[in-house]
């Protein structure tokens, strides 16, 4: 697709929930080699995806963005 159109960011959320380490790792890296020819934007609430990918990848290739915790109506 890539090689014909114009490249659009590819969003996923939580596509690796059932993968176990190795499998999540040989994902991220192919995520990583997508990320060269598109903007991949990754979603999970798993920290230990976060990790793996921190470990795995170099910093100028993954940036992560922590969501505040859900601020309660009651609050408000």
């Amino acid at each position: 697709y890539l090689d014909h159109h114009e490249s659009m960011p590819f969003v996923v959320d939580d596509i690796l929930v059932n993968f176990d380490d190795d499998r999540s790792t040989a994902a991220l890296d192919i995520l990583a080699d997508l990320s060269q020819r598109t903007q991949v934007l990754f979603f999970t609430h798993h920290r230990r995806l976060v990790e793996i990918a921190q470990d795995r990848l170099s910093e100028s290739r993954v940036f992560v963005t922590e969501l505040q915790p859900e601020i309660a109506w009651a609050d408000l």
